[in-house]
Order: C-alpha cells, then sequence, then structure tokens
C-alpha cells in the first residue's frame, strides 16, 4: 500500500510541476512617461502611479499583471508635458492585448 501511495504521490508532483502553457501567451511591454501627456494622471509617488495605471487599463478591458515602475530611463531636460520624466513603466499584457496597449505608446520590452 505504501508503494502505491509513493507512486501516486510523485505523479502528483509531476503533474504540478507541468509547463504553464498560458506563460507564453504573455509579453513585456515598455512605456516611458512623460510630465503629463499620459492618458492617466500623471502623480510623482509611484505607489499612486501604479494604482491610477491599473484602474486605467481596467477600465479600458485591457488586462496588465507584474506592474513596476523603475527610473531607469532617460529625462528630458524640457518641463513640457510631451517631455519625458526618466520613469519606465514595465507591465505583463495578454498577447491579445499587445495591439490595443501599443495605441497607448506601449512597446514590446525584452
Amino acid at each position: 500500500m505504501k508503494k502505491y501511495l509513493f507512486f501516486l504521490l510523485i505523479g502528483l508532483i509531476a503533474l504540478g510541476c507541468s509547463t504553464d502553457d498560458d506563460a507564453t501567451d504573455a509579453v513585456f511591454v515598455l512605456y516611458n512617461q512623460t510630465y503629463c501627456s499620459d492618458p492617466w494622471e500623471s502623480i510623482d509617488d509611484n505607489r499612486e502611479l501604479v494604482d491610477k495605471i491599473s484602474t486605467y487599463f481596467a477600465s479600458e478591458n485591457i488586462a496588465i499583471s507584474n506592474l513596476k515602475i523603475d527610473d531607469k530611463g532617460t529625462p528630458e531636460a524640457c518641463f513640457g508635458c510631451g517631455c519625458l520624466t526618466g520613469k519606465r513603466i514595465i507591465l505583463k499584457v495578454n498577447k491579445n492585448d499587445l495591439d490595443a496597449i501599443m495605441a497607448y505608446g506601449f512597446q514590446e520590452y525584452k
């Protein structure tokens, strides 16, 4: 009986470790934040910005995940609305929503 339980346990573990087919259906995208031309409200606090972006794309029916903000972009010396702040918005989106999110200025990020 212990032998069967052992093989059953090994089988369940093997099934649990199978590859996730849905993982290949998502891609990372990147957006360089502007001072005030973004479709969501520009906010300095990254936590609030994450909430604003998440809420915005939920209202647009674009599912996003793994949203991160970093300061690794190149800020521009101007302060016009279209000038870049140096913040980069990186997130994951389903391949089916790639064209929709690229219409907002995102680009594929690898």
